[in-house]
């Protein structure tokens, strides 16, 4: 029997992911360029159905445990009053700024880490302090859950640009401290999960009509310093390649739960700060993905009713919802692999055939029974320099890791394929034209 992920109560996704926090360390890249994002969690009562209930932050604060935590946690989600609750997650837009390569995207707060920052959970309260004026350090307001494997942002596929650890903060009061947006954010949005598990009911295929995606030129990924001049090499690359179709999650939110910074923007500082949100979308007003223009100019991110969330932000999320899930994926849709899925997608019809090599190891590679928390398979990883040793437990590949990978066999085996096709057509063209000389003669 299929269950439908939207009918499950939010306080108990709520509960599995503390519980999965807890249990499963989180993964911490060794690579040093690093930010920290913080994704903050509430519970909403329904209009007018009781007092909220009352975390005890006595009992835990006495004994600081993961078993304290998680003890403390499903006591104050056990109230009554949770029952009917709807769990929202706290997302920003950026401002929008015309030399900010991550203008105007939607993410979480957060920001680089700073040599001062004594960790990366430091680092998170430090840039949600500045950029919305929430103090998660408040223990009367926030707990702080744990946190996520780090994820890293990428250029031309491999290179590592910044390695992103990601916080998970449960607010325990019913209202949410007045937040002070900085000049560096646009809005913010607490969007309702119910959002994000349309995407675990109603799975999109790639292209079809419920399909959302970003298209991303590779040329001017792979040769940002030609993007201008254009040669006819570069060209001729543009045309062969095409675009990279990237995966949107639309989710939609409220002016209720919405707060816009209408001051006038200030002038954007020396050195922009980096987040978790990866540039890819665009979208008009009426909805509409438009393409990207290499320094994301005029592009929208958003609509007047939804926000368009991908890239490394939604992986971070689909991560998120992965240690939340209460019941087992094979419970779920069938066509349910990720919130982040299908994986990004070549031009549909030239290169046809590697998107159908990538979207049949996609469930392979990368389906739920591969990740975290499903997929136990520990490790020891030694660190020389400081002579300890971390236990890895789950995938050691992230989703573009496990995407670049499968995506280079598989273009490999396309282009072995239609070199040997065109070596036959050869020879078949090539005989005919000598028996056509041969009859002429």
């Amino acid at each position: 029997m299929v269950t439908r992920a939207q009918d499950i109560p939010h306080v108990d996704y709520v509960a599995q992911l503390t519980r999965h926090l807890a249990s499963v360390p989180g993964f911490r890249s060794d690579w040093h360029k690093r930010g920290s994002i913080a994704i903050v969690i509430r519970l909403v009562l329904p209009d007018g159905e009781g007092k909220y209930p009352v975390f005890d932050v006595c009992r835990y604060g006495m004994n600081k445990t993961p078993a304290s935590l998680v003890q403390a946690v499903h006591g104050f989600l056990g109230a009554p009053e949770f029952e009917n609750g709807h769990m929202q997650i706290l997302f920003i837009q950026r401002a929008k700024y015309p030399k900010d390569p991550w203008s105007g995207h939607i993410g979480f707060p957060g920001g680089k880490r700073e040599p001062e920052d004594g960790s990366d959970k430091v680092t998170a309260e430090r840039e949600t302090k500045e950029e919305l004026g929430l103090d998660l350090t408040d223990v009367c307001r926030y707990v702080h859950l744990g946190r996520l494997d780090d994820l890293c942002a990428y250029a031309m596929f491999t290179n590592i640009i910044l390695a992103v650890s990601a916080q998970v903060y449960l607010q325990i009061v019913q209202c949410t401290p007045e937040m002070t947006l900085s000049a560096e954010v646009a809005s913010v949005h607490w969007i309702d999960f119910g959002q994000v598990l349309k995407g675990i009911d109603r799975p999109a295929s790639p292209f079809s009509p419920g399909y959302r995606a970003i298209p991303v030129d590779i040329a001017s990924r792979m040769f940002p310093k030609w993007r201008e001049s254009q040669p006819l090499w570069y060209r001729g690359f543009r045309c062969l390649f095409g675009k990279f179709y990237y995966t949107v999650l639309p989710l939609e939110y409220t002016e209720k739960d919405s707060i816009v910074r209408t001051a006038q923007q200030v002038p954007v500082p020396d050195e922009l700060e980096m987040t978790a949100s990866q540039p890819d979308l665009a979208a008009g007003r009426s909805g509409e993905l438009k393409d990207l223009s290499w320094k994301y100019g005029d592009i929208r991110f958003s609509s007047d009713r939804e926000l368009y969330l991908w890239g490394l932000s939604l992986c971070i999320l689909s991560n998120l919802v992965d240690l939340s899930l209460p019941v087992p994926p094979a419970s779920l849709n069938p066509s349910y692999t990720s919130v982040a899925s299908p994986w990004p997608q070549m031009d549909r019809y030239l290169w046809g055939d590697v998107n159908f090599m990538l979207n049949a190891a996609h469930r392979l590679v990368w389906g739920p029974y591969r990740r975290k928390p499903w997929f136990i398979r520990v490790q020891q990883r030694k660190d020389k320099a400081a002579n300890t040793t971390t236990r890895l437990v789950g995938n050691n590949r992230d989703y573009f890791q496990a995407h670049f990978i499968t995506l280079r066999a598989a273009f490999i085996v396309s282009c072995a394929f239609k070199t040997w096709i065109l070596w036959i057509s050869g020879r078949a063209i090539s005989r005919l034209v000598h028996k056509a000389f041969q009859w002429i003669q």
